[in-house]
């Protein structure tokens, strides 16, 4: 599910594939052309995760934030989709910032196969960088798609 809004050019914005164990994390340039990833957050609890990703979007300068909704394959919601719901609301009140959802199905698949295709060939590896991946491959259909 995509709300699509004028995004402001010049205004970055943070992808953030949330997660209850880590939190993978991106950020694009203020023209909107290319989705960075950035270190995945391990996640201690709620308050603590929206408080670094507060802190990373303050030091990062964003204008808005695009957070992952996890979707069954079929469309609906999933539990997930509620927590990621709930964690967009309060990272919202948080920052003072605009935070959108954005469809996220099959996101982490897309990850890992850039990974591979990057060469990370062991999937130990893979799974350490699959978050922040995911957070780019989020940011990056969503730069697109409001192009």
């Amino acid at each position: 599910m995509c709300y699509n809004v004028s995004v402001e050019s010049g205004d970055k914005i943070l992808g953030v594939d949330f997660g209850l164990k880590r939190v993978g994390l991106a950020v694009c340039d203020s023209l909107h052309i290319l989705a960075t990833p950035l270190p995945v957050y391990h996640t201690k609890s709620m308050r603590n995760t929206i408080d670094h990703v507060a802190g990373v979007a303050k030091d990062h300068e964003v204008g808005r934030i695009v957070v992952g909704l996890p979707l069954n394959l079929d469309g609906t919601e999933s539990v997930q989709s509620g927590r990621a719901r709930a964690f967009a609301r309060n990272l919202g009140k948080v920052t003072g910032l605009p935070v959108e959802l954005f469809d996220e199905r099959l996101t982490t698949v897309e990850a890992d196969e850039l990974l591979i295709e990057a060469g990370v060939k062991k999937a130990a590896d893979r799974a350490k960088l699959v978050d922040s991946m995911s957070a780019k491959v989020i940011l990056q259909g969503y730069i697109d798609n409001n192009k």
